[in-house]
């Protein structure tokens, strides 16, 4: 009697997890879709004058660029991995030093750099049980600090990135929803990179597991939530038309034509560790068929709770 009474406290503990997650995450979908509205609204507008324009950027016009031509890239060590030095030499290629600034930041001189300048911010990144959040954490600090561009290792570029240094700040689109995290730009000083800096110490919190507490607390959802409340906040970006003019876009998304994996793209990715992606893939299934996945979680609990109690048979 006392084994049915455990058996039965743990389906119907399993059912209220199981109702909680997809409760949760039906919601923040939801609230991911609402974002989108004003994510398309700072869109860049992908028109053949404008695909020439980001195509063509062998006379670029200093006197219009906001970003500042440096190139952020994060490791532990100075030594590149094999698999990114194809991607690392591209963003070199393109963007030549001379011309370009590049910054290796390794564990080192991160933490240097939020002792000396951050350093309320210390023991918050000392706190994070999962390393990534540190790398995260410390590209916003950078493009707050200096300005620039930051890239993922494992982002190669196909072109000069100069046409994107006329806006005040810049993110990648992803699909279906947010904005990536792997590439950005930034002036220095831009308000949203400091909200974003801001935001960091409120969002330190486990989230039950790696994943989800990566991406909500450092990762891409963090961003394109704060991206979003910023936007929402600015009355000019939430009445005005869309507009490629660096003064009409207090912050440009970059489509995913260019963006992502284009014969116009700015960028290519290679095989990494990008978290963008399979979670979203998964939170949208999710909001869009919750009692196909509680049904599905109750199925494999229900199979789980048979075997536990044939095996006690067979035992017994």
């Amino acid at each position: 009697m006392l084994v049915r009474n455990n058996l039965k406290n743990r389906f119907i503990l399993f059912l209220v997890l199981c109702v909680a997650v997809v409760c949760f995450s039906v919601s923040t979908l939801r609230g991911f879709r609402a974002g989108e509205v004003i994510l398309q609204r700072n869109l860049l507008p992908l028109t053949e004058a404008s695909i020439v324009q980001h195509g063509n950027a062998s006379h670029p016009d200093p006197s219009i660029e906001r970003i500042p031509r440096i190139i952020h890239q994060i490791y532990k060590n100075k030594t590149i991995p094999e698999k990114w030095s194809e991607a690392h030499r591209s963003c070199r290629e393109q963007n030549p030093p001379g011309n370009w600034t590049h910054f290796l930041w390794t564990d080192e001189k991160g933490r240097d750099l939020i002792r000396s300048f951050y350093s309320w911010f210390l023991p918050i990144y000392d706190s994070y049980p999962y390393n990534v959040q540190r790398l995260d954490a410390l590209r916003y600090l950078l493009l707050h600090h200096y300005g620039g561009i930051y890239l993922d290792l494992d982002v190669g570029c196909k072109k000069d990135l100069s046409p994107l240094l006329k806006y005040p700040a810049f993110f990648g689109k992803t699909t279906p929803y947010g904005v990536s995290n792997d590439v950005m730009g930034s002036e220095k000083g831009h308000e949203l990179f400091r909200q974003l800096v801001l935001s960091l110490e409120r969002n330190n919190y486990y989230r039950g597991t790696k994943y989800p507490t990566v991406m909500m607390s450092t990762g891409p959802m963090f961003v394109t939530r704060v991206l979003v409340d910023f936007l929402r906040a600015s009355s000019h970006n939430t009445t005005a038309e869309v507009s490629e003019d660096v003064r009409d876009l207090p912050v440009a998304i970059l489509p995913p034509e260019l963006y992502g994996m284009s014969p116009v793209s700015y960028f290519e990715h290679y095989p990494g560790s990008s978290w963008h992606g399979w979670d979203v893939w998964v939170l949208s299934n999710m909001s869009n068929r919750p009692i196909l996945f509680l049904c599905s979680g109750l199925l494999t609990l229900v199979g789980i709770l048979y075997l536990v109690r044939r095996r006690r048979r067979i035992v017994v």
